[in-house]
């Protein structure tokens, strides 16, 4: 399968005007990723509360960037979720990913979604590299 990078990326990308806009920080060596970003109103499933699918969504897309370089194409094979607390909107969290181990082709990896220190959603997630 081809996969080419896309800047109307939702979560990362910088030509869609409904995205994200996620700024992702990498350090390849350490295989790990990390972003800071202050969620709107407009991604809220209750009243001033993040959408479920939009915390999984910036937790997939954390640890794809610590498991893939810029060279590196993959995609995810696995993601699990636990939320925590409730993430508000338009309050700073920090979005962290790293990989935990590696076997062939699939990298484990964490994240994790925390708001002044405290934790608001961790993930586990099987990447899979493309060949």
């Amino acid at each position: 399968m081809e996969v080419s990078f896309s800047e109307k990326c939702f979560v990362c990308g910088k030509n869609n005007p409904d995205g994200l806009h996620l700024d992702i920080h990498r350090d390849n060596e350490k295989k790990a990723a990390w972003a800071e970003i202050k969620v709107p109103d407009k991604f809220c499933g209750w009243e001033g509360i993040i959408h479920g699918g939009i915390i999984s969504t910036l937790l997939d897309e954390i640890m794809a960037y610590s498991a893939f370089t810029h060279d590196e194409k993959g995609v995810t094979g696995e993601i699990s979720v636990r939320f925590r607390k409730p993430m508000p909107s338009n309050k700073t969290v920090k979005v962290e990913g790293c990989v935990e181990s590696e076997r062939g082709r699939v990298l484990c990896t964490t994240g994790k979604i925390t708001l002044e220190g405290e934790l608001i959603a961790e993930a586990t997630a099987k990447m899979v590299r493309l060949v």
